[in-house]
């Protein structure tokens, strides 16, 4: 009987002993939540675990509009998660004015910050802090069908020969033609991958040299409705109306080019995978992003940042994560499984220097990768998101052949107004 007894309290004693542990050992393990919509991102997330078997991170994938639309809503709402912000880099600063990310400076040492591309660097920052780190960079270049160009008389750019947009111009208008009568145009000159967006489009006024936003981040009117950004948009117009060089409507200027209907293309520095890995079928090439004969050189770059959500109740886990996934060996990762344009200087310079990188096509990969020293940011201001979208109406309304003083006019009443909102 007593020795039944006995037995009966040592159960009882090692079962108690297991529930007093649980929640401590509970809490040496703990779940990151990511909500994003980047390939590449269970494989960094799976490696960081490797080095960090006591954090998990979950990886909730959603639509590219479907990440702003969470963090809006989440963020705004004041919800620990989640833990890992993905911020796109024009919106770092509208994040943080509104206090959704914790400060990064502590966690991150001069090294590590000075091997990001400078302009990245330069987005990651607001009001002075380290806010969204950068993952991802996505510089452009010029892309021609080479076949189309001889065929037009046109000798094509070296790859180390920056033409001019008066050049992109006169070759343009050599290309397009309607061999069938129908009015339409059987191959078209040139067009933008993003050809409504001022992602791509800043260049055009900012390359005459010309501003794109006032020294105080807020202000639009005397700046995007000035006689610089007139006479840029002017020729953007005219490509699309009274040189009917380049395409109206909702287009996909990538299958345009693939299909020989265009014959110069400028866009980000991913397509280069794509032509490489599917190819096409005829001769391509690429060449320096173009600027404006006498002015600037001025290059659409930078994409995502990664920040940590003021109200996680994981802080330094999710700081860990942040300083991994925007380290040189995440870089590696994001490059190979999807080509992902590097942040770091040293991947630059490791594509240029690479010997596989000499010949054509692989040379298109040293081509992008001189621009990192052009790549400038996208306006920082904490009212990118409305910039961006009645800038990208008022675009539309030029391709189709609104008057273009009269449409920058209206876009930057409408953009002040806007900004006002954010003053003090």
């Amino acid at each position: 009987m007593f020795v039944r007894k006995f037995l009966r309290l040592i159960v009882l004693a090692l079962s108690l002993s297991l529930l007093l542990a649980a929640p401590a050992l509970a809490q040496d393990t703990v779940e990151l939540s990511w909500i994003t919509d980047l390939p590449g991102a269970e494989e960094v997330a799976e490696r960081f675990t490797e080095y960090n078997p006591n954090i998990t991170v979950r990886v909730d994938k959603v639509t590219f509009r479907e990440v702003f639309q969470q963090n809006q809503i989440r963020l705004g709402a004041g919800s620990p998660e989640p833990d890992i912000v993905s911020v796109d880099a024009p919106v770092v600063a509208a994040y943080g004015f509104r206090g959704w990310l914790l400060p990064l400076d502590e966690a991150f040492s001069d090294e590590q910050t000075d091997g990001w591309i400078d302009a990245l660097y330069t987005s990651s920052m607001y009001d002075g802090q380290l806010l969204a780190p950068p993952i991802w960079n996505s510089a452009q270049v010029m892309y021609y069908n080479a076949d189309l160009l001889e065929a037009a008389g046109i000798t094509p750019p070296a790859p180390d020969e920056r033409w001019t947009w008066e050049q992109v111009t006169e070759a343009a208008q050599a290309l397009a033609n309607d061999a069938d009568g129908d009015g339409v145009n059987d191959v078209w000159g040139l067009q933008f991958g993003q050809y409504n967006r001022i992602y791509q489009l800043q260049p055009i006024p900012e390359s005459l040299p010309t501003a794109v936003l006032g020294e105080d981040a807020l202000t639009v009117e005397g700046i995007i409705d000035s006689e610089d950004w007139v006479k840029a948009f002017t020729w953007f117009g005219d490509l699309h109306n009274s040189l009917g060089v380049s395409p109206q409507g909702g287009i996909s200027s990538g299958e345009l080019f693939r299909n020989s209907q265009l014959g110069i293309y400028v866009d980000g520095g991913w397509m280069i995978n794509q032509f490489i890995n599917n190819p096409v079928e005829f001769t391509w090439g690429t060449a320096p992003h173009p600027y404006w004969e006498g002015g600037e050189i001025t290059v659409p770059g930078d994409s995502w940042h990664l920040g940590v959500n003021a109200n996680t109740e994981h802080p330094d886990e999710a700081t860990e994560f942040v300083k991994f996934a925007s380290s040189v060996e995440a870089g590696r990762i994001w490059f190979d499984v999807w080509g992902v344009w590097p942040a770091h200087e040293v991947m630059i310079q490791e594509l240029i220097d690479d010997p596989d990188n000499a010949e054509w096509p692989n040379q298109a990969f040293v081509v992008a990768a001189g621009e990192a020293p052009y790549v400038t940011p996208r306006p920082l201001t904490v009212g990118y998101l409305e910039y961006e979208e009645i800038l990208s109406d008022a675009f539309e309304d030029i391709r189709n052949g609104a008057d273009v003083a009269e449409s920058l006019s209206q876009a930057a009443g409408r953009i002040q107004r806007e900004m006002d909102k954010y003053r003090p």
